[in-house]
C-alpha cells in the first residue's frame, strides 16, 4: 500500500486514494506525519472538538502535538465508506496521558477530496467529554453534568 500512497496522483480512483488516507492514519507515527502531508491539499481544513485550522502545516503541527502530549497513540479503523469524494470513517483513538491514564473513544471523519483526490477538508467528530471527565477536577463536573442530563427511566 505505501507505493501506491507514494505515487498518489490525479488518476487515482476514489477508493485507491480514501484507502491511501486511511492507511497514513492508521498507521501515522512522529516519524511519517510527512507522507500523511503529501496527501493534503496546502490549504486544507482541519477540525475536531479541540482544533479548526487550514493548512498542510498547521494539520500536521495538530498531528505532531498529539504524539508530544500523548503516549501510546492508536487509530483503529472499525468502518470505512466513501460516495463519491467525500469519504466517512467510524474509528476508535487510544491513548495515555500521565494527566488522564489509559483512554479510549470512538468518533467518526468526514474526508473531502479534491478532483486530484487529495484531502481539502478532514473533520473529526467525537465526544470531547469523554476525555475531559479523565481530569481530576474537571471531570467530576462533567461527570454530574452528564448524569443530571442523561434520560431517567420512570
Amino acid at each position: 500500500m505505501s507505493e501506491i500512497c507514494d505515487s498518489l496522483n490525479a488518476s487515482l480512483l476514489n477508493r485507491e486514494a480514501f484507502d491511501c488516507y486511511v492507511t497514513q492514519l492508521t498507521q501515522l507515527t512522529p516519524d511519517n506525519l510527512e507522507a500523511l502531508g503529501r496527501l493534503v491539499t496546502d490549504e486544507m481544513c482541519f477540525s475536531d472538538p479541540f482544533n479548526t485550522v487550514q493548512g498542510r502545516d498547521l494539520f500536521i503541527g495538530v498531528m505532531a502535538e498529539m504524539f508530544e502530549q500523548l503516549d501510546d497513540v492508536r487509530f483503529d479503523l472499525l468502518d470505512s465508506q466513501i460516495q463519491g469524494s467525500v469519504g466517512y470513517l467510524y474509528w476508535r483513538f487510544s491513548a495515555a496521558s500521565s494527566l488522564t491514564g489509559d483512554f479510549s473513544t470512538e468518533g467518526c471523519s468526514r474526508i473531502c477530496f479534491n478532483e486530484a483526490w487529495l484531502v481539502t477538508s478532514h473533520q473529526d467528530f467525537w465526544d470531547a467529554s469523554v476525555l475531559m471527565q479523565q481530569f481530576p477536577l474537571l471531570g467530576k463536573l462533567i461527570r454530574m453534568i452528564r448524569k443530571r442530563a442523561a434520560y431517567k427511566a420512570a
